[in-house]
């Protein structure tokens, strides 16, 4: 593998955590999801087997458990997270085709400490309201999920691609409009 493929891996993974991190830092975090969602969808793919070739549902989720559901403290599970991309995604909404089938649970993030009175009445309600149809996440402890994951989907796919060719090659074309 040369040595710019692990440029370019790193690069697109240093440029995706900048990008986060400013999202974070301004509060914005509705963009701040989106972002993460989307990133997860291109993660998702290059970690897939070499013969796959679209991002997709299963790519996402596999992603998902793999290098997110990881993390400790994080309530909602792979679907749902599934859900809640496409809910932000296409209507920057918390609903989705999965949650109004009851197919996954709609997240409700927060922000802010995680034992404060208002954080801790916020987690009791999203668990009763609409018999538990909803689930909490603390928007901080799942930007540290997703950054942690980061970190650890760089070795695996630098791995990867050491030692077969052919996930260097989608990588670059995956990745092919990133300049270094």
């Amino acid at each position: 593998m040369p040595k710019s493929t692990e440029v370019l891996i790193g690069k697109y993974i240093s440029n995706t955590v900048d990008a986060t991190r400013l999202l974070y830092e301004n509060n914005l975090f509705g963009h701040l999801l989106v972002l993460i969602y989307s990133s997860i969808d291109s993660m998702g793919l290059l970690d897939a087997e070499p013969s796959i070739t679209s991002a997709s549902g299963h790519t996402f989720k596999n992603w998902v458990k793999k290098y997110i559901l990881v993390y400790p403290g994080l309530d909602f599970n792979d679907v749902d997270l599934w859900g809640a991309r496409c809910a932000v995604l296409h209507t920057f909404t918390s609903q989705s085709d999965l949650s109004r089938k009851g197919d996954a649970r709609q997240i409700q993030y927060f922000s802010g400490p995680k034992n404060s009175p208002m954080a801790l009445a916020f987690v009791a309600a999203t668990k009763d309201i609409d018999n538990g149809i909803h689930v909490s996440a603390h928007i901080e402890d799942t930007y540290l999920a997703f950054l942690d994951g980061l970190k650890n989907f760089y070795a695996d796919l630098v791995n990867n691609c050491r030692n077969n060719p052919a996930y260097e090659i989608r990588l670059n074309n995956v990745l092919q409009h990133y300049s270094l």
